[in-house]
């Protein structure tokens, strides 16, 4: 009678499985929340990245604007907030036909693309007299709804007037946010800054809070996070 011996079988346990997949688990669980922190460390970089790009780009902005404008432009001046009046959207032509006291038609060279209710100045020798667009400009007129005050000689020139405002305010969360208005529409430029500042000098470069005698600029602004403000100062031309 043969005898067959005992075969040596090697394998896992269940125990040993259950182990194996815990263990598994907790690496896969350590390598989703370091992705996840990558993810968020990538997403906030990303936006700290944007926010930068947009206040380099407005102060670039208001700068250009407030060189456009010059001194003597601007309207109100405060710690964050300044109003003045520039040339922003390039309009100008030349009128070219001698207009009466009492006229609101002026005849120029082109006055396609000139919107209604705009603010327009005309400007001749040392005289300037501001005016408001009854109706969007047409190829050769302009039609103000105020009487000119004065003669108007051929070879004044006109130009638009844009009322512009940089600004902060905060939003519904209370976030602060950096702003823009143009002829009474606002945009946002930078949002959640932690601080917009502005500084004004005159001539003799004296703090002052008179809108006629400012001829320099301070613009400070702070993002969260950042122990370094960006900062922009403007001199305006006369």
């Amino acid at each position: 009678m043969k005898r067959f011996g005992m075969t040596n079988e090697s394998g896992f346990s269940l125990i040993e499985v259950i182990a194996a997949m815990a263990a598994g688990l907790v690496v896969l669980g350590a390598a989703l929340q370091a992705l996840l922190y990558f993810q968020r460390e990538f997403a906030r970089q990303h936006i700290q990245i944007v926010q930068q790009e947009d206040v380099r780009l407005g102060l670039d902005l208001f700068e250009q604007e407030l060189r456009v404008a010059g001194s003597g432009s601007l309207s109100l001046v405060g710690p964050d907030t300044v109003e003045f009046q520039a040339n922003v959207s390039g309009l100008m032509t030349n009128v070219t036909t001698p207009a009466a006291v009492g006229q609101t038609a002026l005849a120029v060279e082109d006055g396609r693309g000139w919107p209604d209710h705009k603010f327009v100045r005309v400007c001749w020798n040392d005289l300037c007299e501001q005016f408001t667009l009854a109706r969007a400009g047409q190829r050769n007129l302009l039609t103000f709804v105020e009487p000119a005050p004065r003669p108007i000689p051929s070879g004044a020139s006109v130009i638009v007037i844009n009322r512009l405002r940089y600004y902060s305010r905060p939003d519904e969360g209370g976030r602060l946010r950096w702003l823009r208005q143009v002829d009474g529409g606002a945009s946002v430029i930078a949002g959640n800054i932690s601080r917009f500042t502005l500084q004004f000098w005159d001539t003799q470069g004296r703090p002052t809070t008179d809108p006629a005698s400012v001829r320099r600029v301070m613009v400070e602004i702070a993002l969260p996070g950042r122990t370094v403000t960006d900062t922009r100062e403007i001199s305006l031309g006369t």
